[in-house]
């Protein structure tokens, strides 16, 4: 499968993160000390799309409302610096802006408190997907990221979506599913091989299983499988690590490159975000990310 031209629609959370970057992660009731605070434009669909525009990807961004606030004024300030098509974002004086605050330590963990209030959206059009080539959707959007899903198969064009139970009624509609063995553990899915399976019977096509330091594992709907090392950097913060490897697979899949070279720039555009502080907090090229897979 593979994807020659074309915009990539990525439809989810919007938002702000704030990232203290602290010594230690405080016990309850105690006390660390933060040596940095930032903010930066957040969510899922945000640093997808912040990611492929660095890699030279025309890319359009939509998904929940912005609220007439600070926070949403922030995010729409800080868009403005990439070359991301934000102009189809609605903007909902009833709506609080979404944010989090992330405490990232030294080694590059972190906690994540996120405040999203007001998780609305406005259902994708079939104009919204006009010259659109590849959906990248998340489904913390409910019945519109299904409906978007649903939309878009029936015009033909490729879904990638994240975070999927195999009885999840969005996972019907995808031909790539990404989930972390996070996502996994929270929700008490038990074995990766067996989550993989249930989401190929479902009709995926491909599964990926991202496991942090530990690399990938990769499920394809002809049986085959393998894995992928994780690519070796100095971490300062994993925000946004998901995120840049999903828009390094799409990238892959625009390119008509194999899946084995696909994974492998997605782990190395993962790498590379795990190096800044930020999910969105800066951008990579092709050639940085190409330099690091030599190298390592």
């Amino acid at each position: 499968m593979s994807i020659s031209s074309g915009t990539v629609l990525c439809y989810g959370i919007l938002g702000i993160d704030q990232i203290v970057q602290v010594a230690w992660f405080p016990e309850r009731n105690g006390h660390t000390r933060a040596f940095r605070d930032e903010e930066f434009v957040g969510g899922e669909a945000t640093n997808t799309a912040v990611t492929l525009s660095g890699l030279g990807v025309d890319v359009r961004l939509m998904g929940c409302a912005l609220g007439d606030d600070r926070r949403g004024a922030i995010f729409l300030r800080l868009m403005r610096q990439f070359d991301v098509d934000i102009r189809r974002l609605d903007i909902d004086p009833s709506v609080r802006t979404g944010h989090a605050v992330i405490l990232s330590d030294v080694n590059g963990g972190r906690t994540i408190c996120g405040h999203f209030p007001d998780v609305r959206s406005r259902p994708l059009t079939e104009a919204d997907l006009d010259g659109v080539a590849l959906l990248s959707v998340d489904p913390f959007l409910g019945e519109n990221a299904i409906r978007a899903a649903k939309l878009a198969r029936e015009q033909d064009i490729t879904v990638f979506a994240i975070e999927l139970t195999p009885d999840h009624p969005l996972a019907k509609f995808c031909d790539v599913v990404i989930n972390s063995d996070d996502f996994m553990r929270r929700h008490r899915m038990g074995l990766p091989s067996d989550v993989a399976v249930g989401l190929l019977k479902a009709g995926i096509e491909t599964v990926v299983i991202t496991k942090g330091k530990q690399g990938c594992q990769i499920f394809q709907e002809n049986g085959n499988s393998f894995e992928q090392p994780a690519y070796q950097v100095t971490v300062r913060d994993t925000t946004g690590a998901g995120d840049a490897f999903r828009a390094g697979l799409i990238y892959g899949y625009l390119q008509g490159w194999t899946l084995t070279r696909s994974v492998q720039f997605a782990s190395g555009s993962a790498a590379l975000t795990c190096a800044r502080a930020g999910g969105a907090g800066h951008i990579h090229g092709e050639e940085q990310v190409l330099q690091l897979i030599v190298e390592d």
